[in-house]
């Protein structure tokens, strides 16, 4: 029993030894291993957009975009910086959309009928003439659940697009080289410069005129040369672009007030972590609002200007004639969609 007890005794003598040794050689030497110093906070990293524009920085689209950068880089401390390309400097409108798609440009705004051309039909509703009753009008239904829907529409277009925003200003009229236009008789024959979009081709037909598909950039110079006998743009799009200068014949029919959708390539934004897609949503909305401010004041400096560089602005004779006009496109492009005109005409 003794035996028993000495040998139980040295056992646990041994184990207790044994676990002296363990605990040292993991605790090792401070000097050979120090503790490891407290975890640095990650930096994140700097973010930089691309956001590109046709118009010059002097045009509300571009003083709008620039009000959305600052509101972004204040956000963000600097961390996210949207950089801002006026006056086509990365390129026409077919050339940024292929860079939106790619992801070589991150931010970029286009009429909805160009987009309706890309496969997006019920885009071409925006553009449907004088569905607006006025600016107001048109902001209240992009704020709005219709368009949430329209947004919703780039995004499910499979084109790499992501819907971020509107932007809307005054109705577009047409401007003319040479002539006073208040009539659709009085558009008969006239070569109107048109964008690359199908809406806008039958928009100008069904008025009589002969639409002619020109890049931005070139309208003035075809103005100034007699390519084009007119054009039509929003009063601040006409005056900043300066384009009264050799077209000084304004009239005021008011015959499209499509908003610009604002998209965001869709490579960019899943790069995005979703806090920086809420915060750029956020900021957006914020600059929107700015916009709607903006663009009522930008119109009256406008008008006002025309009138001091000598603009003939001219008012329509017969409003109702030229709704009359292009009712068959209602037919032509918004068969399909009567649900929805509906509802945006139904918007008080």
């Amino acid at each position: 029993m003794l035996f028993k007890r000495n040998g139980i005794v040295l056992l646990t003598f041994i184990l207790l030894i044994g676990l002296a040794f363990l605990v040292g050689g993991c605790g090792g030497n401070t000097a050979n291993n120090p503790e490891p110093s407290p975890a640095q906070p990650v930096k994140e990293e700097k973010i930089v957009l691309k956001l590109g524009e046709l118009n010059p920085d002097t045009h509300v689209m571009t003083i709008a975009f620039r009000e959305f950068a600052r509101i972004v880089e204040d956000k963000t401390d600097g961390r996210i910086v949207v950089e801002v390309f006026p006056a086509g400097q990365l390129g026409d409108q077919q050339t940024m959309i292929q860079a939106l798609q790619m992801g070589a440009l991150d931010i970029y705004r286009t009429n909805p009928s160009f987009l309706a051309d890309l496969g997006m039909e019920k885009m071409n509703v925006f553009h449907l003439p004088f569905l607006f009753r006025d600016v107001d009008h048109c902001w209240d239904v992009l704020n709005g659940p219709i368009g949430e829907e329209f947004l919703r529409v780039v995004d499910d277009s499979d084109r790499k697009m992501i819907g971020f925003g509107y932007f809307a200003e005054s109705p577009r009229n047409f401007f003319f080289r040479n002539k006073v236009v208040t009539s659709i008789a009085d558009m008969k024959g006239l070569k109107i410069r048109v964008p690359q979009s199908q809406m806008y081709l039958d928009i100008v037909e069904a008025f009589g005129a002969s639409p002619t598909p020109l890049a931005y950039a070139e309208l003035y110079s075809a103005l100034q040369t007699g390519v084009v006998d007119g054009a039509e743009n929003p009063l601040t799009g006409y005056f900043v672009n300066k384009f009264y200068e050799v077209a000084p014949y304004y009239t005021l029919n008011g015959h499209e007030l499509a908003p610009s959708v604002i998209m965001f390539s869709e490579l960019s934004w899943r790069k995005l972590s979703e806090s920086d897609q809420t915060l750029l949503r956020e900021s957006m909305r914020e600059a929107e609002r700015y916009m709607r401010s903006l663009s009522a004041q930008k119109d009256k400096e406008a008008i006002d200007a025309m009138l001091a560089a000598g603009v003939t602005i001219s008012e329509i004779d017969n409003h109702q004639e030229w709704v009359d006009a292009v009712t068959p496109l209602y037919e032509k492009y918004g068969a399909k969609y009567l649900d929805v005109i509906e509802r945006i005409q139904n918007v008080k």
